[in-house]
Order: structure tokens, then C-alpha cells, then sequence
């Protein structure tokens, strides 16, 4: 069987979907939200970020952290500081040119020798010399310590470097001893009455200069003298009886009569008038306190005979001996 479709309906039923699509189309899009641009009020601030690292401090570790020093009688001692120099930040951040040894004795008023580095020398520094070793500075520097250090156990290394940012490690944990040393000397080992005359009374001689060398305390000083001997005639001789001997200087003859034992010298004047002449140690050129130690000088008087002398020259030889009793 044959059904026709007229065109019209078949173009009417096109026609009726299209618009049924058409419709539901707009009836979607009568059901979204209709959006508009809104418009805000806005402010805007900036601000900063800061960060710091910190440096970090050098360390130092030393390496004879306990010893002892003898003293050179009228010289210098040689003392040599080892120690490391480590940094959290790297060695090539250590100044090795700013290197401090102190050695310290009784604080800020006390005795101290110093080796101070010089900047601007490579390798040798002052009396120092460092090199790198892996990530340590390895610093070797020789402090001078004079015969007239104080004798303690109690001398303590105080040691500090920077590194290039400022920042300073110290280390004083390491002490050390001075030991005593007991010495005299004589600059000048002979006195001289020069010319004299029979009978001439109370003739001073040129004086005698004790020495502290070391850094020995003595509360004693003896003078032993022996009678003058003739160098022509040696049958002819000066007894010791007939000197004297004063460390003040300040009566002319005044003093003490020698004899051929020993005889203690005794201070003529001050607050230690009457008791045994003493000798301090130090030196004149150390520091302020020590301006009036180190040395002691004696004069000495003759009385000559007035009678058995040759005109010859007399001569013999005395002793001096520098006591610390205990």
C-alpha cells in the first residue's frame, strides 16, 4: 500500500519541532542568573621583608693548655701559643691578622706581656704565623716574658681573633707557671777607693750596684769582706775592720763595720729603719709599681791606717750574697 504524505504536513511537522526546540531554548534561558559587573572599593599597601643571618663567632681551641715557663736570668723567655681557629661560616671567614695573646697575671692591675698581630701581613703575623688548614686556621705566636715575671701557677693565656664581620672568639682557659728564679749580677764588679792617704778618715768609694736578675724576692743582703793584701809588698795588708758600709748613702762613714764574716746590711732610714736591707725583684723599666725595685746600691768607707803602708795598690776580693729566707 501506498501512503502519501502531503508536503505541506510534512513541512508542518518540521516546522512545529523547530519551534518546539526554539521554546525550550528560551525557557532555559529565562531560568539562568542574569550576572552584571560589580565595582569594589580598593587598597593597596606594600610592605617589607627582612631577613638576618647571623655571623657566627670564631672558635679557638688550644693546644698546650697547661706548662711552664723558666725564666732567663737577666733576659727573656720565649713562650709559644698554639692554637686553632675555627668558624661555622668557613676558615676564609677568620682574620687571622687580628690575633691577641695576653698573658695575665692578678687581672687588669697585674703583671701582663702581650703579643698584639699587625694587620696586613700574609702568612707571618707579628710575632705570629698562621696557616689553613682543612677548615681550621692554625696560629702559632711567641709572647716575651722578662726575667722579672712574677714567679705563680696562676698566669693565665687570654687569646681572641675576629673574623671579617666583626665577630670575636675568645678562649682564656688555658694557665701556665713562671717558675722562681733566684739571681743576682754586678754591672760593675769592683769598687774603687782611688787615692788615698795614710791617716785620711771616712774616704768613700765609688758605690756597688746589685742586680735582681731574676724574680726571686730577698730579705737579706750580707757582704763578706777580707783585708786588702799589697800587690808590691804582700806582706802589707788593710784589715776588713777598718771599712764600712751604708745602702743609704745618706751619713758619710755611717753604717756598718765589715769584718772577714758576714755582715747583714740594714736599711738607715724610712719605715724599715733597723731591719735587714732587702732586695725586691722587678725592674725599672716594667711598670709604675716596679719603678723602685730591681736594683740596690752600696756605698762603702775606709778609715786608713795611719801608719805600715807602702804607697802600692791593695786589693782583694769580697763577696755579696742575696738571701731569701723562709
Amino acid at each position: 500500500m501506498i501512503i502519501k504524505i502531503k508536503k505541506k504536513d510534512l513541512i508542518g511537522s518540521l516546522t512545529f519541532i523547530f519551534y518546539a526546540t526554539a521554546i525550550i531554548l528560551a525557557l532555559s534561558a529565562i531560568s539562568l542568573p542574569i550576572v552584571f559587573p560589580i565595582t569594589l572599593n580598593t587598597t593597596k599597601l606594600g610592605f617589607k621583608v627582612e631577613l638576618v643571618i647571623t655571623n657566627r663567632n670564631p672558635s679557638i681551641n688550644v693546644s698546650n693548655v697547661s706548662f711552664s715557663v723558666d725564666p732567663l736570668a737577666g733576659g727573656n723567655s720565649l713562650v709559644l701559643i698554639s692554637f686553632n681557629a675555627t668558624d661555622q661560616d668557613g676558615a676564609s671567614n677568620i682574620n687571622a691578622s687580628t690575633a691577641v695573646v695576653n698573658l695575665t697575671l692578678a687581672g687588669r692591675d697585674g703583671q701582663f706581656y702581650t703579643n698584639i698581630s699587625s694587620s696586613g701581613i700574609s702568612g707571618e703575623v707579628g710575632n705570629c704565623r698562621n696557616h689553613t688548614e682543612s677548615a681550621k686556621v692554625v696560629i702559632n705566636c711567641t709572647v716575651v716574658v722578662p726575667y722579672f715575671a712574677n714567679a705563680s701557677s696562676t698566669w693565665v693565656v687570654n687569646i681572641s681573633i675576629k673574623d671579617i664581620n666583626g665577630g670575636t672568639g675568645i678562649n682564656d682557659s688555658s694557665r701556665f707557671t713562671v717558675n722562681t728564679l733566684s739571681s743576682i749580677s754586678l754591672p760593675y764588679a769592683a769598687v774603687n777607693f782611688s787615692n788615698v792617704i795614710l791617716g785620711q778618715q771616712d774616704v768613700p768609694s765609688s758605690p756597688l750596684t746589685l742586680n735582681n736578675t731574676g724574680n726571686d724576692d730577698f730579705d737579706q743582703i750580707n757582704i763578706t769582706a777580707a783585708a786588702l793584701v799589697g800587690t808590691t809588698i804582700s806582706s802589707e795588708s788593710i784589715a776588713a775592720t777598718n771599712f764600712y758600709t751604708n745602702i743609704s748613702n745618706q751619713t758619710a762613714a755611717g753604717g756598718l763595720q765589715l769584718a772577714a764574716t758576714a755582715v747583714s746590711l740594714i736599711e738607715f732610714d724610712g719605715a724599715n729603719f733597723g731591719k735587714n736591707a732587702s732586695l725586691i725583684h722587678g725592674h725599672t723599666g716594667a711598670f709604675a709599681p716596679n719603678a723602685d725595685k730591681g736594683n740596690r746600691t752600696v756605698f762603702f768607707w775606709i778609715d786608713v791606717p795611719s801608719s805600715g803602708l807602702s804607697s802600692q795598690l791593695f786589693n782583694a776580693t769580697w763577696n755579696v750574697t742575696a738571701i731569701n729566707n723562709p
